[in-house]
């Protein structure tokens, strides 16, 4: 993590600032303390933990896990699974055409994984720095192993999308993709997402329609057990995005798999 990454953090549990004791810049280890309820994140091998195992609770608890093991071959399933779609790269870029930022701007992406995304956004026109979160260290590790590869400064973190590690209105872009039909709580993660969106911010939302996740049923081992075969229909979660949101569009992608839910932060 960049020493200079601090001024954007806040407690995920009470949004109070955070103080940094680690050597080096990057840091690679070392510890965050609140100065508001005083509880202590670690930073380990460059990635601040934000989320202790036994925080996690129901969904989110079950998908990390899912996850954590699932990330091993987790870049040749999603290969696959693209190429069926019509082809990754094609895929990805298109998606990724939805985002704007005037290019000297911060990006967030929640849920990044593996970052199979970022190849397609380093050196894009107009996206600046690139930050991370997601909610599987197996999956973060393999993202960072692919940026230290290709020599890429993305700052990642362990963290719940449902509290955010960051202070508000410091984004520029904020990108989800994949998971959030399955998380504890798509409310609250969508407030998340608007509170550190700067003002006039165009938050972009995708996931699988359910088509899609009965694909997974098929497809992906452990996914059935995850839900204990007790699993709700996929719905895009439009409803959820406060009325006090602009530009509210839900489109279809990727021949109707997977849906694109895109909004902006009123300024």
């Amino acid at each position: 993590m960049k020493r200079s990454t601090l001024d954007l953090l806040a407690c995920p549990a009470c949004g109070s600032a955070l103080t940094l004791e680690g050597e080096g810049n990057p840091v690679d280890a070392g510890l965050l303390r609140c100065q508001g309820c005083g509880r202590e994140f670690l930073i380990r091998e460059g990635i601040p933990q934000f989320l202790p195992p036994e925080g996690l609770t129901g969904l989110n608890r079950r998908f990390a896990h899912l996850y954590d093991w699932f990330s091993y071959v987790y870049d040749l399933y999603a290969r696959i699974a693209f190429a069926f779609l019509g082809g990754e790269s094609r895929r990805r870029r298109e998606l990724l055409s939805h985002l704007e930022s005037d290019g000297s701007g911060r990006l967030l992406e929640v849920s990044i994984g593996t970052g199979g995304n970022l190849p397609y956004m380093i050196g894009k026109p107009g996206l600046g720095e690139i930050y991370g979160l997601d909610i599987s260290l197996g999956q973060l590790r393999r993202c960072q192993s692919r940026c230290r590869r290709k020599g890429w400064e993305v700052d990642l973190f362990l963290g719940n999308a449902e509290q955010l590690p960051f202070k508000d209105e410091v984004f520029d872009s904020v990108f989800h993709f994949g998971g959030i039909n399955f998380f504890n709580d798509r409310k609250k993660a969508i407030a998340e997402m608007i509170r550190v969106a700067r003002p006039g911010t165009k938050i972009v939302i995708s996931d699988e329609h359910e088509r899609g996740a009965r694909s997974y049923e098929l497809t992906l081992p452990g996914f059935s057990r995850t839900f204990k075969r007790k699993r709700e229909p996929v719905r895009p979660p439009v409803e959820l995005v406060p009325e006090t949101m602009e530009d509210i569009r839900l489109t279809d992608i990727w021949r109707g798999w997977f849906y694109c839910l895109e909004f902006r932060k009123r300024r």
